[in-house]
């Protein structure tokens, strides 16, 4: 058990270096991100409220109890809020009123603070029975808060992210919500079986909910900082690749676009369209005013290839510019890739290694 909640420890510590360079690194540092930051901190003081009683740290440190007795779990719910949507641009990101979020939080610091002054730090007592009646039902008022206070956000922010338009761009915050919520569901309904059978429960309460909320953190890493980074990366690079096309039409006459073939053409050359991740045959005949089957009888007229050939030879060809490019040096191959047009990085390295047999890396050595 002692190698465990030291493992444990050391992903704690990892936690805490996470949320603090997510606050203080130029790459992440932004108004939005600081609210990630502090979900990954105030997660890492769930996990310490949960390992350190396991140490018996509190029976020689008992004045630090009030670490244990803040219900940081009010608080964590908030930023993750506040970070999705100010993440997809929501109208309620600029509404004053969001501060109002941490009121029950607020509430709850008060009351154990006020608590842990009495009971640990002895600096007065409250004898009055009346007053002792009012913490204890505060104290339950609390207890229910936390269920309700945590469902409620959670919910509102489902319906917020399931109306948004934006659904490629914000998939990494809706995994991150949906995980995060199946998280707090397993532990509200364990610590529900906790209170039916507490013997039963109690030794394995701490390392499971530990485990779950390891997991969160590992994986805002990946989907959050990972995606967001090449996400950025991708965006930086449409814009370069935007400067140097309004360089070129300065320049070069625009494409014939006599034949229904040439205007096909057309839309990859000018209109860039394979860098469209979602992009089909369908959409692209619905540009041209024509069916699909029409389409692909053009396509099969004018050309050896077929619609899903075009696209990746388009693709490949755009990707072996950026490569040899020292302009894009600074990029990830994998946002080079998602900018011009896949989805993922499995396709884009089996497509790029089908066309070319050698990794888009080995290409990059060979060529850049």
């Amino acid at each position: 058990m002692e190698i465990i909640l030291t493992v444990f420890s050391g992903i704690i510590i990892i936690g805490f270096l996470l949320g603090f360079s997510i606050l203080m690194k130029p790459s992440f540092k932004s108004n939005t991100n600081k609210y990630l930051g502090f979900t990954v901190l105030t997660i890492c003081m769930l996990l310490v409220k949960l390992i350190l009683p396991e140490f018996d740290y509190f029976h020689t440190h008992q004045k630090l109890n009030i670490i244990c007795n803040i219900e940081w779990i009010l608080l964590a719910p908030v930023f993750l809020f506040l970070f999705s949507i100010k993440s997809i641009d929501n109208k309620l990101s600029s509404y004053k009123e969001l501060k109002l979020l941490y009121l029950p939080f607020i509430f709850s610091l008060l009351l154990n603070t006020i608590d842990c002054l009495e009971r640990d730090f002895r600096l007065f007592t409250f004898k009055s029975a009346a007053i002792l009646r009012l913490r204890h039902n505060l104290f339950m008022f609390e207890s229910k808060l936390i269920y309700i206070y945590i469902a409620f956000l959670m919910l509102w922010l489902f319906f917020i992210l399931k109306n948004s338009p934006s659904k490629q761009a914000n998939k990494a915050i809706r995994n991150l919500h949906l995980v995060l919520s199946l998280i707090i569901i397993f532990w509200i309904m364990v610590d529900f079986i906790r209170g039916i059978f507490p013997h039963e429960i109690n030794k394995y309460y701490g390392l499971v909910l530990l485990i779950a909320g390891s997991f969160s953190l590992f994986w805002i890493s990946y989907t959050i900082i990972y995606k967001h980074k090449m996400l950025h990366q991708a965006s930086e690079i449409n814009k370069i690749l935007r400067n140097q096309e309004a360089s070129v039409a300065n320049t070069e006459p625009s494409v014939s676009t006599q034949t229904i073939f040439e205007k096909f053409e057309a839309l990859f050359k000018e209109e860039h369209i394979y860098r469209n991740p979602n992009i089909t045959r369908e959409s692209v005949a619905q540009q041209l005013d024509i069916s699909a089957g029409y389409l692909s009888q053009v396509i099969t007229t004018n050309s050896d290839d077929n619609f899903s050939s075009i696209i990746n030879h388009y693709r490949i060809t755009e990707v072996k510019k950026m490569l040899c490019d020292a302009t894009f040096d600074k990029y990830s191959i994998e946002a080079i890739g998602l900018e011009a047009g896949y989805s993922s990085k499995t396709t884009f390295y089996k497509a790029f290694k089908n066309s070319t047999n050698m990794t888009p890396k080995t290409y990059k050595e060979k060529y850049g």
